[in-house]
Formats: C-alpha cells, sequence, structure tokens
C-alpha cells in the first residue's frame, strides 16, 4: 500500500478544516495557502471530495467549502479509497503467483491478509476529526522546528556541564 500525494492534501486539506471549523467556508486557495500545497491540484481533490459527499460547495459572498459528513464520520480509510478511486488493500501483493493467493493455502498472503487486516481496521477507527487533532500543525512538507531532524537544526556548542547531563 502506497498513499498517494492526492490522498495526503486531501487528508491535509480535511485536517485544515477540522481545526478551522468556525472559519468555514474555506476556499481552495486559503487551504492550500495554509498547507503548502498547489492550489489548482486541490481544487481537483475538492472535486473528488464533493463527489464522495465529505465536503459540499457553499456559494455567494462566503463561498468556499464546508463538511457535507461530520468528519467525525469519515474516516481514513473511506478518505483514501474514495481519493485513490480503488480499495487500497484488494489481494495478494504476489499477484502473478501460481498458488491462486488464499491464506489457506499461501503462507506469504496469509501474512500479507492478516497485516493488511490489522492496518485497514486502524485506517477504518481513524477519523478525520481523530487525525486533525492528534496530528502537528504544519505546513506540507514543512516541519516545525521542534520536529526537524537534527541535521536540520542548528548546531550549538555544548558547555561541559551539559555534555556530561547527556
Amino acid at each position: 500500500m502506497k498513499v498517494t500525494r492526492s490522498s495526503a492534501y486531501a487528508l491535509h486539506a480535511l485536517m485544515y478544516m477540522v481545526r478551522h471549523s468556525t472559519q468555514l467556508p474555506a476556499t481552495t486557495d486559503t487551504i492550500a495557502k495554509a498547507e503548502g500545497v498547489p492550489s489548482g491540484y486541490l481544487a481537483k481533490i475538492f472535486q473528488r471530495l464533493v463527489k464522495a459527499g465529505f465536503v459540499r460547495a457553499v456559494r455567494g459572498r462566503n463561498r468556499g467549502y464546508v463538511f457535507a459528513k461530520p468528519p467525525e464520520e469519515i474516516s481514513l480509510l473511506e478518505l483514501f479509497e474514495a481519493i485513490e478511486n480503488s480499495p487500497l488493500f484488494d489481494g495478494c501483493f504476489l499477484k502473478h503467483c501460481e498458488c491462486a493467493g488464499t491464506p489457506e493455502n499461501c503462507r506469504i498472503f496469509s501474512i500479507w491478509f492478516n497485516t493488511t487486516r490489522q492496518i485497514k481496521k486502524l485506517l477504518e477507527e481513524t477519523t478525520v476529526a481523530n487525525a486533525a487533532w492528534n496530528h502537528p500543525e504544519h505546513r506540507f512538507l514543512s516541519l516545525p522546528e521542534s520536529l526537524k531532524g537534527t541535521k536540520d537544526r542548528k548546531r550549538t556548542k555544548l558547555t561541559e556541564p551539559e555534555k556530561t547531563a547527556l
């Protein structure tokens, strides 16, 4: 399973909407700027989100998007499958094998099936609302300084007492 950039952008956009629910409707331009996502690409993703019934467009002076379905009812699995337009896990990854891929006759498929079932269950149980409040707010591909790796941090010289404390 690989979550595409489209799915990641969709999730970030919906998490933005959850965090800024008092400021809805939100335009794709506003969300794109806040999340660091290409605006035109996000507009196309929102067409899929509307089609899936997650959001709806608001016309007029206060135009933008609002939730059509409560974010507490949108699972990550449902979101990803809507954006990918296919199931995330659909059979054995060894599709060209002669074993016919059943958990009963293939140990590899059995492991794959059990593992993906657990991942699927976690994605079904995690909602967009849960994700929004349990994920650091940041621009896409841009982490806050506190979450960056040590190679990105400014190197400071430690004093001798600080070195021994480590």
